[in-house]
């Protein structure tokens, strides 16, 4: 009896440790498979990252020929354009459009604002409210200091003093208004003229001989040919 206790406990020891190594190893196994899909799995992001790259190389230079062609649009449009003018008349420039178009040039009538000097504004800054500006400017004509209230502009509700040609005439009424307790400014006003000009498109003016142009020239004095760029004409 002592010896077939001895067997079974034999064999069941050799059975689990059959068993314990077995797992063991079935672990070892899946550890190993699941390292190298790992390894798998970032070779293919280092791939899918590489083409996207390269995809972003294809956009950056696919917006740099964009950019280019812009570039190139802008240059064209950028010509010298030639202009005739100013005129007087606005019929006088109809007649010369009408005229240049029967020759095949381009050309059309283009407003031209001329900045030609300057005035001088003297104001007291805006109030809080109209109320506050028509207040402070009856307190004003109480003082016999003429005046108004601006009611459009970035000076609204402030107090206007007047606008002068001369600078010097300026600073004597913001003298003159200084002296009754008032912080008075000057405000540099750029003095604009408007001018019509002719303006024929680029590459039409040589549709034009030197006959028409003598002639168109003649027909107001003051009137002169010249070149400008083709986009914002006419500025001075």
């Amino acid at each position: 009896m002592r010896a077939i206790f001895f067997v079974l406990l034999i064999a069941n020891l050799a059975f689990f440790s059959h068993q314990y190594f077995l797992d063991a190893g079935g672990e070892m196994v899946s550890s190993i498979n699941q390292e190298t899909a790992a390894k798998s799995d970032s070779k293919n992001s280092l791939r899918l990252l590489s083409e996207v790259n390269g995809q972003g190389d294809l956009t950056k230079r696919a917006e740099g020929i964009a950019k280019a062609k812009s570039t190139e649009n802008e240059m064209k449009s950028s010509e010298l354009c030639t202009m005739l003018g100013p005129y007087e008349q606005l019929l006088q420039a109809e007649y010369a459009v009408e005229r240049l178009n029967a020759l095949g040039a381009s050309a059309h009538i283009s407003p031209v604002e001329i900045q030609e000097g300057e005035s001088f504004w003297v104001y007291l800054r805006p109030e809080m409210s109209e109320k506050e500006a028509v207040r402070r400017l009856y307190e004003l004509q109480k003082k016999n200091i003429e005046s108004h209230v601006i009611t459009k502009g970035e000076l609204t509700n402030g107090i206007s003093f007047g606008r002068f040609a001369e600078y010097s005439d300026a600073e004597v009424k913001l003298n003159e208004v200084k002296s009754q307790g008032y912080e008075v400014e000057i405000k540099r006003l750029p003095k604009t003229i408007q001018e019509t000009w002719v303006v024929i498109e680029a590459g039409f003016a040589e549709k034009v001989g030197d006959s028409v142009w003598g002639d168109l020239l003649s027909k107001q004095p003051g009137l002169e040919k010249r070149q400008n760029f083709c986009l914002g004409v006419a500025s001075q």
